[in-house]
């Protein structure tokens, strides 16, 4: 090879020079000084003659969702502005209706095909039709046709997809159509739209769309002067920590938004970040580049958790490396918008910062399409009381700047320019919700008594302080798992004992004298920070992880029993030991306890009075010999999402995976049924954890089996505790052993249809 080829610029395949072409002539056609249908014509020809078509014509979509020939190469002059299709009507119809290209050889032969002899296209053959979308609505459609039979190439194909897409953006842009069409193609766009996505918060809203997201100025990516490169980063870290430090100094935040932005400005004066960011800007690279490098290291290092905890962290720092770029750019002082009505926020991803700089006043609702209910964004949301919808993918291309938004932040529902009956169905709707909210807080202090006398115990899931002050609103016993691997995977180094005994301190503090059970460190696998990596394997989910590593590594869990020790003192202390799959390493991780207790005591320290151990079931190896292993501990709990991935041998994470199982399933339950009453054999207690319990029929399928102690979602309590003094335990449990029994392969819809017949409260929209 050359030296030119080596160091000359890269080649671009022939399809994509001859699309490029096309796109240049396409648009000295529409920068021509001449009216619509004359750049309209110009295009068509222009279209037809690099594409080697016969016929190329464009139909724009009109009131009443007819599609007008506007211009045409090929087809008799007189057909255009007469030729018309209703959406329902004919190939073109077709291509509008399913919203993707068609082609075939023979036109007339398609059961769609419809005849308009003011065309002249009975001599035509070849079709190839492709829909003109933007804002996932059809806004015409481009069609080539030939007088030969033959079937289009994919580079054909290829090129007409991009000239359609193209086509599309410059008709709403006003480029390409007169006033009136222009006008009516903005119609088409705000046609009402509606989307599903995931609730979070729970709740109802309504105002008007603000984007968040705004794209920045293009920035270079190698620097001139290294020297002025650091001292730019190091301005833009300032400002960045200031405006965090501007809002905490906010008299009027408190409570959970609070501790939230305490916890986001952790991360905005990590020195491993800045560290990091220096290292890139030494190299060569601009303070800019240096953060975007960093910041897909960071996405690269978390994205793969498949702990949502682990994964919304990746937010935040998404977050700070966005606000650190707006402040090196400069824009950061044009941010926040200026809100001066009701509002519902739309963004791609958001951290606490970002939220909290808008007036809450005005904030009603947040759209965040990449967001889970752990996220700081969605903490933030639902301690201020702000429904809240994630994961609808299409949102920032289907919802414009100022348009009216209802959402419903519980059944996932998202209406984007609702019409006046659906926005007045909206409001009543939050009106009864506002109601039932009110009668959750009344009927958080009731007992979890099933109607026949079943005591249900009721503890909250956490995994952050943020999360306590939910012990409070829902009236939670406790908190029956707390995750405690955060802190291990936001530094670049283990964290000290000294910080750990002052998190946990503070969590029991917060406790208020509740229980708390902390899980040490589930670590390993796909939770692994840059410190800690090792091999690369084949199947993380089922490697050196858990408990296993912990064993295996003393000096990641001794300093953390250390402080949990030291934190409960003189109090009572619960620990959770995770992925547990043999009672050997059971015994391994208590004669690490046993050590750290007896140094306390040769030191004279002071020790908990009580210290409980726990094991977690989330392997079928552990669930097979679960009387061994809760003769081995105090109290045992069943990771239920975990459980299940094995049992299926599906991947929880995998949405297609997802949609092949259910764990209402008769095998399945039979299976947990098994490990309750073995666990109930030794007389330890039992506690059901995870995402499953936050499902109300399947947390009332689990109650049929004999689980009597949930720990779940701070969210769900509320209509959980509803849900338990509404059901006759005993009935609901004859009836499902009579259908387990039966080995009925899908008891979901069953399981509905008999708490409806036993008049079980099942929460709105499950």
């Amino acid at each position: 090879m050359s030296a030119k080829s080596e160091t000359g610029p890269p080649v671009a395949p022939q399809n994509e020079r001859n699309v490029n072409a096309l796109f240049r002539a396409m648009h000295t056609a529409t920068a021509a000084e001449s009216d619509a249908q004359a750049r309209l014509d110009t295009l068509t020809r222009v279209i037809a003659g690099h594409i080697v078509a016969d016929v190329c014509s464009i139909y724009i979509r009109r009131p009443g969702d007819f599609f007008e020939l506007y211009a045409s190469e090929g087809l008799k002059p007189e057909a255009v502005h007469v030729t018309r299709l209703h959406m329902s009507e004919g190939l073109v119809g077709h291509v509008a209706r399913r919203q993707e290209p068609l082609v075939t050889a023979e036109a007339p032969l398609h059961p769609d095909f419809v005849y308009r002899p003011e065309t002249g296209e009975e001599k035509l053959h070849s079709f190839l039709g492709v829909p003109l979308i933007r804002a996932a609505k059809v806004l015409g459609v481009l069609v080539l046709q030939n007088k030969v039979p033959r079937i289009y190439t994919d580079e054909e194909i290829g090129a007409a997809l991009a000239v359609a897409g193209l086509l599309a953006e410059i008709a709403a842009s006003g480029e390409l159509l007169g006033k009136e069409e222009t006008a009516t193609v903005s119609e088409v766009l705000r046609l009402p739209d509606r989307l599903v996505g995931t609730p979070v918060v729970s709740g109802v809203a309504f105002g008007r769309a603000v984007l968040h997201d705004a794209p920045l100025a293009h920035h270079k990516s190698f620097a001139a002067d290294k020297g002025a490169e650091l001292e730019r980063l190091e301005d833009g870290l300032q400002s960045v920590r200031k405006s965090v430090d501007d809002l905490l100094a906010d008299e009027g935040l408190s409570g959970v938004s609070r501790e939230v932005l305490e916890a986001y400005r952790l991360f905005a004066y990590d020195r491993g970040w800045k560290e990091r960011l220096r290292t890139h800007v030494f190299a060569g690279l601009t303070a800019e580049a240096a953060v975007e490098r960093v910041k897909a290291e960071n996405r690269a290092r978390l994205s793969q958790a498949r702990d949502p905890y682990l994964r919304e962290r990746l937010h935040d720092l998404d977050d700070l490396s966005h606000r650190l770029l707006r402040h090196l750019s400069g824009e950061a002082e044009a941010r926040p918008r200026a809100l001066t009505e009701p509002s519902i926020i739309v963004a791609h991803s958001m951290g606490p910062a970002d939220l909290l700089e808008y007036d809450r006043s005005f904030v009603k609702g947040l759209v965040l399409v990449e967001a889970s209910e752990v996220s700081h964004a969605a903490i933030v949301a639902r301690a201020l009381e702000i429904p809240m919808v994630s994961g609808a993918d299409g949102a920032l291309e289907r919802i414009f700047d100022g348009d009216r938004v209802a959402i419903d932040g519980e059944a996932g529902e998202i209406n984007i320019r609702p019409t006046d009956d659906v926005f007045e169905a909206y409001r009543v709707r939050r009106e009864l919700q506002s109601k039932r909210q009110a009668q959750f807080a009344a009927e958080r202090d009731l007992p979890t008594v099933t109607r026949d006398g079943v005591e249900v115990e009721l503890y909250m899931n956490a995994g952050l302080a943020i999360d306590m002050p939910h012990l409070e609103t829902t009236g939670a016993k406790g908190v029956g798992l707390f995750r405690t691997e955060l802190q291990f995977l936001i530094g670049d180094q283990l964290p000290r004992p000294a910080a750990q005994e002052k998190l946990y301190a503070g969590i029991l503090k917060d406790a208020g004298g509740r229980p708390v059970v902390f899980r040490t460190a589930d670590l390993g696998g796909d939770k692994a920070a840059a410190y800690m990596r090792g091999a690369a394997e084949g199947n993380p989910a089922m490697g050196w992880r858990g408990l296993r590593l912990s064993v295996d590594r003393p000096g990641l869990m001794r300093p953390q029993l250390r402080a949990l020790l030291a934190a409960a003192a003189p109090g009572e202390l619960n620990i959770m030991f995770p992925m547990v799959t043999l009672v050997s390493e059971i015994e391994a991780a208590r004669a690490l306890l046993d050590r750290e207790i007896a140094l306390r005591r040769r030191r004279g320290r002071p020790l908990p009075e009580r210290i409980r151990v726990g094991a977690m079931i989330e392997t079928p190896a552990a669930a097979w010999r679960a009387g061994e292993i809760a003769r081995a501990v105090d109290f045992v709990s069943i990771g239920g999402n975990d459980l299940a991935q094995f049992y299926f041998a599906a991947d929880r994470e995998s949405p297609a995976m997802q949609r092949r199982y259910d764990p209402i399933n008769a095998g399945f339950l039979a299976f947990l049924q098994t490990v309750i009453e073995r666990v109930a054999e030794t007389g330890r207690p039992l506690t059901y954890c995870g995402e499953q319990a936050a499902d109300p029929l399947m947390a009332t399928a689990l109650i049929g089996i004999g689980v009597r102690r949930f720990s779940l979602p701070a969210t769900a309590v509320g209509w959980f505790r509803r849900l338990v003094r509404g059901l006759d335990a005993g009935l609901f449990s004859e009836w499902l052993t009579t259908e387990l029994a039966a080995n009925r392969r899908d008891l979901r819809d069953a399981v509905r249809a008999r708490l409806e017949h036993l008049g079980a409260p099942l929460p709105e929209g499950r």
